[in-house]
């Protein structure tokens, strides 16, 4: 739970979202006194009123953030309502600690009363002091107070010139201070207001006081949560400070944090307290090896390490923010033991073996599955042959205890003895020879070497000496000495070879990347040139079929146009038989034989006698005799005389023939709808409804093709514009569908057909 309000606090951090505490005093002392009936001060009621001006303001900002901060969002839309109580407060008392002159009818009443009256009191004490009889008896001339009473400094020999109340004398006697009679009752009057805003002063502040009495509960609540609120924010700034956001996961689970007994791995763990250049260390322990034994020289940084692990565990189960990297674990476990530093005790007369024993003996006595435990220096303080026997079978209790062990030490047995027992691994820090620094770097699985003759030779201990000290060793120890300083190198090496592997590897997998993106920009652009490829062919394939159609249709156009010249030549020769005396409206053309004007009804066929071609009858003769007739898409007026012969219609039949054009469908409509198809879809049906529609007699059409990117609205255009049955075309008005349909007029039709 901690660890969840510190991730929250954590994310509210990094998002720049404050949680604002101004004010926030621990005000749960004032409340309960409150409660027992006792009266506030008028600055303690402002520090409520403090209080609850930033539960409120928490309480708003974090209902806020309830979605990104459910916890935390929880806990402080929890906050009780206290508005009402430092509205109550913030009305009666002013920014000064004092209480306002609103705070009541008649506390504003009394304080009018009392500035009068003060007014009154000094208008006739001064016109005391300018009177000369009364100044000739002043050892000054100016006004005091004494004892709340307004008096005046008279001479001791001339006191009897003013008579009045003596209130008080000088040290030496010289003066005395007198309230003149005249003054008195003035006084009297004053003070006594004083006295009733005092009175009333008193009961404001207790009545405001019960009512802090009766929320205290609320009030304590509320602290008690800011209290939380503030720890969690605390947290989350501390992360940002520590650089310890890795492990700050929002959620109910948190799981980095396991049940023990598991493995305990810190990575990159870095020690909270040190500054400057910190260097990190991995620890791993528990789980397969419950034992971890650091070995290394001395100021070599195996302490460090220690402590490092066992503090960043308590802040683990402090809920603080952990300063490792994300993979760590940290188990939840129930006791943390550690037995660091100089245990000397001069009192209880134990040396610093006997103080390490003694705290080791408490550890066995209470380590079990749940518990870390810290050594360091283990079996050091003694004969190193005993110290190394007795750290070994302390090792070993507590591993049978199935606690968690890390330990420092010293003792090559201790080395040998990690690296023959199951469960127990060495490790150890590093240190630079050359620089007789330590690298503070900590290596699993190794032990280290203590390098004490070499630090030595290093720092100038003349040469036989060291020699000397190398022959008093025991070939097992320089054997092991040398063994560790060859594993030492050989882990060196396999270090970087690893890293090389490591950068060749990324190499490798960057080469690998970047083939990969060349291939795939290589099969797009291919694709694009392909589908570019198929969209040209398509283009160049509606052209040919446009231009075929347009093709048929202008010699379809051209055939019709000589027809339509032959028949006007016809009627020129036929207007030329007329005589130029007859007046025009006895200009009638003579029939031909054998065919009457009764015959000439819409429906019928008649047959023109100069071009030899049927047309369909559209209205009856005129008073000239003058008729409509189709001829294929040509509509166009003859007279009776042009006539060759008239085939009465068909019984039952009302459709116009034509041997050059078909008559269109009786149930052709007026507009089409190509909307959804593609252009080389869309564009034949466009040309077939055309010619539907001009035999049909419609002058004005509709082509539907909606919106949509706008390339079939600009295909359907071009057609119209190049179309010889299109005379125009325009945007249909928004009720007709606007920018999605085009409305066409057709030749040879009215456009409103």
């Amino acid at each position: 739970m901690r660890q969840r309000e510190t991730a929250e606090a954590v994310q509210l951090e990094t998002a720049g979202i404050a949680i604002p505490l101004d004010g926030a005093l621990d005000v749960r002392e004032r409340a309960r006194t409150a409660a027992v009936g006792h009266v506030l001060a008028a600055h303690e009621l402002l520090e409520v009123a403090g209080a609850a001006r930033a539960a409120h303001r928490a309480r708003t900002a974090l209902t806020r953030v309830r979605s990104e901060a459910p916890l935390l969002g929880t806990l402080g839309g929890g906050i009780p309502d206290l508005e009402a109580l430092r509205g109550l407060i913030e009305e009666s008392i002013d920014d000064r600690g004092e209480v306002a002159d609103s705070a009541s009818p008649e506390l504003r009443k009394i304080r009018r009363e009392l500035v009068a009256a003060h007014e009154r009191l000094q208008q006739r004490v001064q016109s005391l002091l300018n009177s000369p009889t009364v100044r000739a008896a002043l050892q000054d001339p100016l006004i005091t107070i004494r004892d709340g009473r307004y008096v005046l400094p008279v001479r001791s020999e001339a006191r009897s010139a003013v008579r009045g109340v003596i209130h008080d004398t000088s040290a030496s006697g010289a003066t005395v201070f007198i309230e003149p009679m005249a003054v008195v009752e003035l006084g009297n009057a004053w003070r006594e207001l004083q006295v009733q805003e005092r009175h009333e002063v008193e009961r404001i502040l207790r009545e405001i006081s019960d009512a802090v009495g009766q929320a205290a509960e609320d009030i304590v609540d509320a602290i008690e949560r800011l209290a939380r609120i503030d720890v969690a924010r605390a947290k989350g700034m501390l992360a940002k400070e520590l650089d310890a956001r890795a492990l700050a996961v929002v959620g109910h689970d948190q799981p980095w944090l396991v049940e023990r007994p598991a493995e305990l791995r810190l990575i990159d763990g870095r020690h909270p307290l040190l500054d400057g250049e910190v260097v990190a260390v991995t620890v791993v322990a528990g789980g397969e090896h419950r034992a971890v034994l650091i070995t290394g020289p001395n100021t070599g940084g195996k302490t460090v390490a220690l402590k490092t692990a066992g503090l960043l565990c308590v802040m683990a189960l402090a809920g603080l923010p952990v300063p490792v990297e994300a993979g760590s674990r940290i188990p939840v476990y129930e006791s943390i033991f550690a037995d660091i530093g100089d245990e000397q005790s001069i009192e209880q007369s134990l040396s610093t073996f006997s103080g390490h024993i003694t705290a080791i003996i408490d550890v066995i006595e209470r380590a079990g599955p749940g518990s870390l435990v810290l050594l360091d220096e283990l079996g050091a303080g003694t004969d190193p042959t005993e110290g190394a026997a007795l750290g070994i079978a302390i090792i070993d209790r507590l591993i049978a205890a199935r606690a968690t062990v890390i330990a420092t030490t010293h003792h090559s047995e201790l080395k040998l003895y990690a690296h023959r027992t199951e469960g127990v691994t060495n490790a150890s820090v590093e240190f630079d020879l050359e620089t007789l620094s330590p690298t503070y770097h900590l290596t699993i699985g190794i032990p280290g070497q203590s390098n004490a003759l070499a630090i030595a030779s290093r720092l100038g201990m003349p040469s036989e000496v060291i020699a000397a000290a190398r022959e008093g060793l025991s070939s097992d120890e320089r054997d092991l000495e040398s063994l560790l300083g060859e594993l030492r190198a050989q882990q060196s090496k396999a270090a970087r070879d690893a890293a090389q592997a490591a950068d060749a590897e990324s190499e490798a997998e960057d080469l690998r990347d970047e083939l990969r993106r060349e291939r795939q920009e290589l099969k797009a652009e291919t694709e694009q040139l392909r589908e570019q490829a198929r969209r040209d062919i398509r283009d160049e394939l509606r052209r040919v079929e446009r231009l075929v159609q347009r093709t048929k249709r202008d010699v379809e156009a051209a055939r019709l146009e000589q027809a339509a010249v032959d028949l006007e030549r016809a009627q020129a020769a036929a207007a030329e038989l007329v005589e130029p005396e007859a007046a025009p409206e006895d200009r009638v053309r003579p029939p031909a034989a054998g065919v009457d004007i009764e015959q000439i009804e819409p429906g019928a066929t008649v047959w023109l006698r100069d071009i030899g071609s049927p047309g369909d009858i559209l209205t009856v003769p005129n008073d000239n005799g003058e008729f409509e007739v189709q001829l294929g898409a040509l509509r166009t007026r003859v007279t009776l005389d042009l006539v060759e012969r008239v085939d009465p219609p068909e019984p039952g039949s009302r459709t116009l023939r034509s041997t050059s054009m078909p008559a269109a469908p009786a149930d052709t409509r007026s507009e089409v709808e190509v909307r959804g198809r593609r252009v080389d879809e869309a564009l034949p049906a466009i040309e077939q409804f055309l010619d539907l529609a001009a035999r049909a007699g419609h002058g004005r059409v509709r082509v539907i093709h909606g919106r949509g990117t706008g390339a079939l609205r600009r295909a359907v255009r071009e057609l119209l514009s190049e179309h010889p049955l299109v005379t125009r075309y325009e945007t249909a008005e928004s009720r007709e569908g606007g920018d999605g349909v085009t409305v066409a007029f057709l030749a040879g039709a009215r456009e409103g057909g």
